[in-house]
């Protein structure tokens, strides 16, 4: 397509009603959407697009799919915050997914890779192509695990259900009689799906987290997070703290690894390689070992163009050229 031509874009996201559940935090109290269904972080890079001269819509997620592509040159899959409310939810965005990518409609990013990024199970796929990343055990359904001896043996751990998304299932054990307390529920958990448990990790409650954000492979920007005091979770819509930095050089080593390494990382799984995701946020935990990749997030992960001037613009080039 001529990238000077105008472009019908769709900006995929949830109901207007799901904004209420991230908007506006402690943290950013007059950060507030102004053009709903978009939220504010989206608006910045809607407001850049129809600067640009295209036309831009918002598009919740589960439209028939051959509607979409009658209407729009290309969808971009922003904020579908609600495909995680129930399993009902989840999978009918699975099907969502996997009906777009028969169609010859331009989608960012890959169906196929967004489906490999709903599944925390990727986190393997980094490890085998070299990438650091927060010690994991898998417990896949059906399988049983002891909690405690885990626990006594790395002093608490945090559980993950293998798909989820911001923290939803997460379970912080902090010592063996939690351990003990959660085990029936555990096993429960095991019977319905696959669980990511890890060592708890003290430098969370320190050094919080660092979100970087890559456009087409390239870094752009980074983000602080730090958990309220005595939490273990950063997010800002559950009580964390942000400010909008560029990270220290072993957390964007690592950041810049794990971004090069998701086309090797996706063929590790697939067999094949992809194209680079037009947009990606690695998450990374820095330790005394070094940078850990604690997620990689190219579903639905907020980009936060407002840490940057020019991010917007930025990542609008990338759309336009399809330089991904």
């Amino acid at each position: 397509m001529n990238t000077s031509q105008s472009q019908r874009i769709g900006i995929v996201t949830s109901g207007t009603e799901k904004l209420a559940d991230y908007f506006p935090t402690t943290a950013e109290p007059d950060f507030v959407p102004t053009e709903p269904p978009f939220t504010p972080d989206d608006q910045l890079l809607v407001d850049e697009l129809r600067q640009r001269g295209h036309l831009v819509s918002a598009v919740v997620w589960g439209v028939e799919t051959s509607r979409l592509a009658e209407q729009f040159d290309r969808l971009i899959i922003r904020s579908p915050w609600d495909y995680m409310d129930s399993d009902e939810q989840r999978q009918g965005f699975l099907r969502w997914l996997e009906q777009l990518a028969t169609t010859k409609l331009v989608v960012e990013n890959e169906p196929q890779v967004m489906l490999w990024l709903m599944d925390k199970r990727y986190l393997f796929d980094f490890a085998a192509v070299g990438v650091p990343i927060v010690p994991t055990q898998l417990i896949s359904i059906g399988e049983s695990f002891d909690l405690e001896t885990f626990v006594e043996q790395h002093a608490a751990a945090v559980i993950n259900p293998a798909v989820s998304a911001a923290g939803a299932g997460l379970e912080f054990l902090p010592d063996r009689q939690g351990a003990r307390a959660f085990q029936s529920e555990f096993a429960d958990r095991c019977q319905r799906g696959a669980q990511l448990v890890q060592p708890f990790l003290p430098e969370i409650q320190t050094n919080g987290e660092w979100s970087l954000v890559y456009f087409g492979g390239e870094y752009s920007h980074g983000i602080h997070k730090l958990p309220a005091s005595g939490q273990i979770m950063v997010h800002a819509e559950r009580g964390g703290s942000l400010r909008f930095a560029d990270p220290p050089a072993v957390v964007r080593e690592l950041g810049d690894l794990a971004a090069a390494a998701v086309p090797r990382a996706f063929a590790h799984r697939d067999g094949r390689p992809c194209r680079m995701p037009l947009y990606l946020r690695i998450d990374v935990i820095e330790t005394a070992a070094g940078g850990l990749l604690s997620e990689c997030e190219g579903v639905e992960p907020e980009l936060f163009f407002r840490a940057r001037p020019g991010s917007a613009a930025q990542f609008a080039r990338f759309i336009e050229s399809g330089a991904t």
